[in-house]
């Protein structure tokens, strides 16, 4: 029998489920030969798969120790579907796992916080918008130039123990409502936000006009003046960070 992926979709099938899922033929020899060679093949998918997590969440496995890390990672890989993954998507549902195996809110967000940022690390390239491409433009002008969320941007609240570890490195994160990932360019950055940065990002996730993005955000309840204050302010600290792109 012929297999257009040369037989992988089956072999994962058969490492998750059991040699009883191998089809027949997929292999020449004795199926205690075969079985032989599946255990050997398995054995080096679960040691790369065990290296791929060490490598993915290193803050992660600091924190809670090697012994930790690594009888979660164990347990983990064995979980249905998570062999057939590629190594650069192993790790997605490594955080929600390790809250379901009792781990503390705060170590799952560590993970989540290292899943993202090596999200942000891969994410298609982008031309951040600048301050200096709205510079001299008329208020309507600006109004509607569009903008959307760069690739590689993301915002959002973390536990407590993400803010003291990470706000070790970052100065005024241990403070923040949030914690921006961005790469403008080559380098990851991450720095403080606001739960507005953080709003207003979610919102630019498809295109649309500045004067959009400022009347949605406008519609929380708060002071007039000094909520429209801090919806602008919040706009230029993602424009400044790299974390918006011109549509």
């Amino acid at each position: 029998m012929r297999w257009h992926d040369g037989g992988q979709s089956a072999m994962m099938q058969a490492l998750d489920y059991g040699p009883a899922f191998l089809p027949e033929g997929l292999f020449a020899g004795s199926p205690e030969r075969v079985l032989a060679g599946m255990t050997v093949h398995a054995n080096t998918i679960s040691h790369a798969r065990l290296v791929a997590l060490e490598e993915t969440f290193p803050r992660t496995r600091e924190h809670i120790g090697h012994d930790r890390f690594n009888a979660h990672s164990r347990l983990f890989i064995q979980q249905p579907g998570v062999t057939a993954a590629a190594l650069a998507e192993i790790g997605a549902q490594f955080p929600t796992f390790l809250r379901a195996a009792d781990e503390s809110e705060g170590v799952a967000d560590l993970a989540r916080f290292e899943w993202l940022w090596l999200q942000s690390y891969h994410a298609a390239d982008g031309v951040p918008l600048h301050l200096g491409a709205l510079a001299g433009l008329p208020p309507e002008a600006v109004l509607q130039h569009r903008l959307a969320r760069h690739p590689a941007a993301i915002a959002g609240t973390f536990a407590r123990l993400v803010h003291d570890l990470i706000g070790a490195e970052v100065p005024g994160l241990g403070d923040a409502d949030a914690i921006l990932i961005a790469r403008p360019h080559a380098d990851v950055l991450v720095s403080p936000a606001s739960a507005i940065m953080a709003d207003l990002l979610m919102a630019a996730e498809n295109p649309l006009t500045i004067g959009n993005l400022l009347a949605a955000a406008s519609e929380t309840p708060g002071s007039e003046a000094a909520h429209v204050n801090a919806i602008m302010q919040s706009l230029i600290a993602l424009i400044n960070a790299g974390a918006l792109n011109a549509a």
